[in-house]
């Protein structure tokens, strides 16, 4: 046995899917959720989207089984595609993205938030708000011991800050690890 991808027809994954699951074969559809606020109605709308439009994963044995499953309503092909020969995937790599979407590391949400521990101290919006505009310490670098403002907070791990260097402030990108916050900003 050995795991292929296929592509689908525009917007056809589920229905491929179903397809090639009645057909007895075992396949697998990457999916992560996403969730939204709705301001008017005052809720959370959570979407299910597909983690790669037009692909999913299907577990075949024999060259048999991969004309039954080209048959499918909804598959175009095998990859890479024709004139090639179907290429199979390495079963870690599907166990892997399996194991992350069931731990909800592929998700959006607030529930898969919570399962991961994050909390909004250490979220990329919360960081963005908390040092906008905020006197921090440059603490490795050519730049070390200057004090600094947060001009721009790139993601978790970069940051640019202005940086008074002779009466004119100097942008300068700062790495995690080469800054720190200081008591009163945090």
């Amino acid at each position: 046995m050995a795991w292929y991808v296929v592509s689908t027809n525009i917007k056809s994954e589920r229905k491929a899917l179903d397809e090639i699951r009645r057909k007895g074969f075992e396949a697998y559809l990457p999916e992560y959720k996403i969730e939204r606020f709705n301001k008017k109605k005052r809720v959370g709308i959570v979407t299910t989207l597909c983690l790669y439009p037009r692909y999913l994963f299907v577990e075949a044995a024999t060259p048999g089984d991969l004309g039954r499953i080209r048959s499918c309503n909804g598959v175009e092909e095998f990859l890479p595609g024709r004139p090639h020969e179907p290429m199979p995937v390495p079963e870690s790599d599907v166990l892997e993205l399996r194991a992350a979407q069931a731990d909800l590391r592929l998700d959006d949400t607030d529930e898969a938030r919570r399962h991961r521990g994050e909390t909004t101290r250490n979220t990329l919006a919360a960081m963005r708000r908390r040092l906008r505009n905020k006197a921090i310490k440059v603490t490795e670098g050519p730049f070390a011991n200057l004090p600094a403002t947060v001009e721009r907070v790139h993601s978790m791990e970069r940051l640019r800050v202005l940086i008074d260097l002779f009466g004119r402030a100097t942008p300068v990108e700062l790495e995690f690890g080469q800054w720190e916050e200081l008591a009163g900003a945090a």
